[in-house]
This record gives structure tokens, C-alpha cells and sequence, in this order.
């Protein structure tokens, strides 16, 4: 797929025309939290910046400025790692740089919940599945590998989840084909996909707060 058509751009990525503006706070209480409409920028003072395509590049939405994104390495973001105040929670995180995140068009492969819970909070936590014909819009984070070091540990890659290279196709809101990209799957010993009548139960067909009743303690 070298692009998508302007008719499917516009249904998969509304346009975001929001300010920027500081997290409102600690995370949401409900898994997988909160997550900016488009594509954004956060650092480390927690500063929140929209980003919109222009060119090859990204720029952002007030000042016009052009992000870098030289030396960062593409995480396909599903869960709650999207959420922005998840990550300004994550001590020494950002590593004095800024999260950038790039909404973008996932095909074949699906958000689902695990048959499992984060040891942490008692959350049951989501995996991605494959899915022939879905399409769903996710957050592709370019990251320093300073960052993903963290993000390695939080995820407890490569027991619980395993970063890897991502097998499907993933299409930036630019239109453009994103390269290289990596994404956590859950493992099967510890973060098995729920199943429920033979299907996956999809993230986007069940809130948290209900899925919450089907899934037993937290796994070691």
C-alpha cells in the first residue's frame, strides 16, 4: 500500500484542531486511559503540543515548528501507552525528551483483551491480534532508545509482553506507509488473548468495566 485515498483519510482521521494544553491529571481510573484526538507531542514538563502532517514532515499545530524525528524508532501504541498521563507518571521516562506520538492506520490486526491483569492496579490489559479486514486507528510513538529501554522494562518485554517487529501494515495520517515498525504483543504464558465463542473479545466491542467481571486475578 503506498497510500491511502483521500476518502478513506478522511474517515479514519478527523481533523484535530484542539490547542495545546497540560494532561489533566493522574491516569484515568479505567484501563486503558485517556488519549489525544490525532497526533501530538508531549515533554517532559508535560506540555502538550498537536502535530499535524505537512510535507514528509510533522509540524506542530501553534508554532509551526517542524518535529525531528532523526534517531527515534517507531512502537506501535495500543494499550494505554497513548495516554499522556500515564506517561509523565513514569519516572526518568523521557530521558529529557519529548514523547512524539503519530496517529496512524493499523490494517488486519485488532486491540483485544488479555485474559490477564497488570500486577500493579488489577487492570486487565489488551494484546494485539490478528484480524484479516479490520482496520483500526492507533497512535505509532516515535521514541529514543533511551525510552523504549524504559518502555522494555515496564512492559516486562520479553516475558510478559515481546517487543517485535510488527507484521502488518500501518499507514501514517499523512498518508504515508510507516517503516520499521515494532509493537509489544503479549506472550502467551502470561498475557494470553481472551477468547469468548471461539472469537477474540475486541477491545473496541467491550468497555473495560464490563470485561473487568471476566477475567480472574493477576497472573505472576
Amino acid at each position: 500500500m503506498d497510500s491511502l485515498g483521500p476518502e478513506l483519510s478522511v474517515e479514519l482521521f478527523p481533523t484535530a484542531t484542539w490547542a495545546g494544553r497540560s494532561p489533566a491529571g493522574p491516569p484515568a481510573a479505567d484501563y486503558p486511559g485517556l488519549r489525544p484526538t490525532g497526533s501530538w507531542q508531549l515533554d517532559p514538563r508535560g506540555e502538550l503540543h498537536g502535530l499535524d502532517p505537512a510535507g514528509e514532515g510533522w509540524q506542530n499545530r501553534e508554532t509551526g515548528e517542524f518535529v525531528d524525528l532523526s534517531g527515534r524508532r517507531l512502537v506501535l501504541a495500543y494499550g494505554s501507552n497513548p495516554d499522556p498521563n500515564k506517561l509523565l507518571n513514569r519516572t526518568e521516562f523521557f530521558g529529557n525528551q519529548s514523547v512524539i506520538a503519530l496517529r496512524a492506520a493499523v490494517f488486519g490486526w485488532a486491540a483485544a483483551w488479555c485474559d490477564a491483569r497488570r500486577q500493579r492496579d488489577g487492570s486487565v490489559v489488551a494484546t494485539l491480534v490478528p484480524l484479516p479486514g479490520r482496520v483500526e486507528v492507533h497512535p505509532v510513538l516515535a521514541l529514543t532508545s533511551h525510552q523504549i529501554d524504559a518502555m522494555d522494562q515496564w512492559e516486562g518485554h520479553p516475558d510478559h509482553y515481546r517487543r517485535t517487529a510488527h507484521e502488518g501494515v500501518v499507514v501514517l495520517e499523512s498518508g504515508r506507509p510507516a517503516d520499521g515498525v515494532e509493537v509489544y504483543l503479549g506472550t502467551p504464558q502470561h498475557r494470553p488473548a481472551l477468547m469468548t465463542a471461539g472469537r477474540y473479545l475486541l477491545c473496541a466491542d467491550m468497555p473495560h468495566a464490563e470485561v473487568d467481571g471476566m477475567v480472574g486475578a493477576p497472573r505472576a
